[in-house]
């Protein structure tokens, strides 16, 4: 089989703990790289963490990083970017619940015209971590988000005022004006039947993660093709449409650094909230999940409501087998083999998110980068 190339992110570490210039030298080690197409931010308010486990105990960082909540305003930092880093395309991930339909359709076209259409927004339909504490309605999560793709279309096909009247948006004569350079690259992020309708209705793309919902390369080639079939049935043209892949990884030259690590609360936690998105999937690995099978952590996770004792009767139910499967992990050349893999199955973009520096010595942590940055070179060059 030919040797697949996929446009390639890596996300940064963007925290108000930190001076933004950190961020900056960040972004244009990715420039100089010259195998890695965008930076890859979180729209976030809160973490998937609790903060009680944000310990020393747990995380060296912790010394350096006092918490994991910190999250500064990713739509700036995308343009602090652009501006240190011409060329370098950023992807964003955000919901369709916490921004105006205008709003955002104004800053995705600002930031598209930044970066000369470098830009990848991808919408989900939003977690109750960054919903409920904040006033907002989680179950109004998929109808916001149609409403979000059908205003979005309209302004970016509309040549005067726009009127719509949706599931909760209702605009009457809306203008954004003409000034329309590059088209934002909208993608839909998440799963299910009516997401994926919406995605492949309106969305220029689709984004998933790998292995916490498509586990095998098998499933994602079936998503792909699925996904595929209903475009061309809807009159889209398949090649023009991104499949996007966020390949959840522990990155380490040293298997025994990754070996404790796979041991860690931290890294245990995440097996157990979406190591496999759907609870019920653990049953195909012959795993029994640490939460009730219709448990899905975007619709009940809040971090800062955890008690200690409920955090620990969690990672009571996280076996070793179930950390080790949540994620793709090893040294670069054999973590870009696998995700390789998944490109070759059909991901046009893939993104390396390597979880291992929230647990490493901050020294080895800024190595981490680094390791990214080498998966992407054999995603491009081959092995």
């Amino acid at each position: 089989m030919s040797h697949r190339i996929a446009r390639t992110a890596v996300p940064v570490t963007v925290d108000r703990n930190f001076p933004a210039p950190m961020f900056g030298e960040a972004v244009k080690a990715l420039k100089a790289s010259g195998v890695v197409d965008d930076v890859q931010l979180w729209d976030q308010l809160t973490s998937w963490w609790p903060p009680l486990l944000w310990t020393p105990e747990n995380s060296p960082m912790a010394s350096v990083m006092p918490d994991v909540d910190s999250f500064p305003d990713v739509f700036a930092y995308a343009a602090y970017a652009a501006a240190l880093a011409p060329g370098l395309g950023v992807a964003i991930s955000t919901d369709g619940i916490r921004h105006g339909p205008a709003e955002l359709m104004q800053t995705m076209l600002t930031l598209a015209n930044i970066t000369e259409g470098e830009s990848i927004f991808m919408l989900g339909a939003g977690e109750v971590k960054q919903a409920r504490p904040f006033g907002w309605n989680r179950k109004e999560g998929l109808a916001r988000l149609e409403d979000q793709f059908k205003i979005s279309d309209k302004f970016w096909n509309a040549t005067g005022p726009i009127s719509f009247e949706g599931n909760h948006w209702k605009l009457e004569n809306a203008w954004l004006g003409n000034g329309k350079r590059h088209k934002p690259k909208i993608w839909a992020l998440g799963g299910g039947p009516k997401l994926i309708d919406l995605a492949t209705t309106y969305a220029d793309g689709f984004g998933t993660m790998v292995p916490f919902v498509s586990s095998s390369v098998e499933q994602w080639a079936e998503t792909v093709a699925s996904m595929k079939q209903v475009l061309e049935r809807k009159g889209r043209d398949p090649e023009a449409f991104d499949f996007g892949v966020y390949g959840a990884v522990l990155l380490h030259e040293d298997e025994n650094v990754i070996d404790k690590a796979l041991d860690n609360p931290l890294i245990r936690f995440v097996a157990a909230i979406f190591g496999r998105l759907n609870q019920r999937d653990w049953d195909k690995e012959g795993i029994e999940p640490a939460y009730p099978r219709d448990w899905h952590y975007a619709l009940k996770l809040l971090p800062t409501f955890l008690t200690k004792a409920e955090i620990d009767d969690t990672l009571s139910r996280v076996t070793r087998p179930m950390s080790e499967k949540t994620w793709v992990y090893g040294n670069p050349k054999q973590v870009a083999g696998t995700l390789q893999e998944y490109v070759d199955a059909g991901a046009t973009w893939m993104s390396v998110i390597d979880i291992l520096p929230t647990v490493l010595e901050p020294a080895d942590a800024q190595n981490a980068l680094g390791r990214s940055i080498e998966v992407c070179s054999y995603l491009k060059n081959g092995g």
